[in-house]
């Protein structure tokens, strides 16, 4: 009986310390294993230049984890408004493809205090394989605002209200109809018909339903369509599957995705500043959209002026990862950024990146732009 309680105290005892080897392993483990989590939103038109940076700060930080939320900007903008005011975790990084976006909307609440200028782009129309129309508008006979005005054809953009390639697009139409008929005479030009009216024949309705809305317009007599999407990167799908002919999107995302696409001319591309060519940046403001500022009911709306598109970076006040989000811009504004966007992406950096509030930045970023 004594040798029977021995044993059971022996392995009881075994049993003990192995438990109390175990857990210190755990414990010693613990710094190894464990992932801190970097959380990135940001625009659409982002999404393939940050996954090559996500490769490369993954791999300086391996125990870090990015992740990362894409959609229109301002969707994405208010979802991280959502979540400080529902209490939550805001992500560490917001990144827009209009840069007064973070200014705008995240500024008074106090959950951003500065926001750096970057990289910026160009509107541009994609076309899929066969589209009708294209091959006329690649050989310099027609327009592409006589083939969507006259042809049966989709055309698509993304929605005004959750995103800023949503709101360009009727934005560069406007312009389109400035620069081709209304103002024409004024560039040279001479002034052509089928511009006469653009914006209501290819962007109708009142002015809360335009470009919210598809459907026909009698100033469209071949019946073409437009064709509404939450984000511009859900119609390169359309595209690919043949159910849409064309899609107003960014440059950056045209090349990215080996699409064909047709330039507009710099008056209306928006991607100009005034240094580079006068009197544009007054032209680009005489078009403006109303999108949505608070959804309601009843929604209430603000006018957007059209400027030249800026893409805009910020690290949240209540970001609870600071010191990497920091480094993570970092990444961003060094030559290995600027490679990955202008070489790998077709996205022209801006040279120098502007700050608004150089004074609030983190002392580490301070130290970049100052170089």
């Amino acid at each position: 009986m004594k040798g029977r309680r021995a044993r059971i105290a022996s392995i009881a005892l075994a049993l003990v310390l192995l438990l109390a080897l175990t857990v210190g392993c755990a414990k010693e483990g613990e710094g190894i294993s464990q992932t801190e989590t970097l959380t990135v939103y940001h625009a659409g038109s982002l999404y393939q230049p940050f996954q090559d940076l996500e490769a490369e700060f993954e791999s300086a930080h391996p125990n870090v984890d990015v992740l990362f939320e894409s959609g229109g900007s301002a969707k994405m903008i208010n979802k991280a408004i959502a979540r400080e005011q529902a209490g939550e975790l805001p992500p560490d990084i917001v990144a827009s493809a209009d840069y007064t976006l973070i200014p705008d909307r995240l500024y008074e609440p106090g959950y951003a205090n500065w926001c750096i200028a970057f990289a910026r782009n160009a509107m541009v129309l994609c076309c899929r394989d066969g589209a009708p129309g294209a091959e006329d508008i690649s050989n310099g006979t027609r327009t592409w605002y006589d083939v969507l005005r006259n042809d049966l054809v989709k055309y698509g953009h993304s929605n005004p209200d959750d995103d800023p390639c949503g709101y360009r697009t009727p934005m560069a139409i406007q312009l389109a109809q400035k620069y081709y008929h209304d103002e024409a005479a004024a560039f040279d030009l001479s002034a052509d018909p089928n511009a006469d009216g653009l914006y209501d024949a290819l962007i109708p309705g009142t002015e809360s339903e335009r470009g919210r809305v598809g459907g026909t317009s009698e100033a469209r007599p071949g019946g073409s369509v437009e064709v509404v999407r939450s984000k511009s990167v859900e119609l390169i799908h359309l595209l690919d599957s043949g159910d849409l002919d064309y899609a107003f999107e960014y440059r950056s995302v045209a090349v990215q995705e080996g699409l064909k696409f047709i330039e507009f001319d710099d008056h209306i591309n928006l991607s100009k500043t005034g240094e580079e060519l006068s009197g544009v940046e007054d032209f680009y403001k005489q078009a403006s959209v109303q999108i949505v500022e608070d959804a309601g009911p009843p929604p209430t709306y603000k006018t957007v002026s059209g400027k030249s598109i800026v893409y805009g970076i910020t690290i949240s006040s209540h970001a609870q990862n600071q010191d990497l989000a920091a480094e993570f811009v970092i990444l961003l504004l060094s030559e290995t950024g600027r490679e990955t966007f202008e070489v790998e992406n077709g996205q022209p950096f801006l040279k120098p990146p502007l700050c608004d509030h150089h004074g609030k930045l983190p002392a580490v970023i301070k130290d970049v732009l100052a170089q």
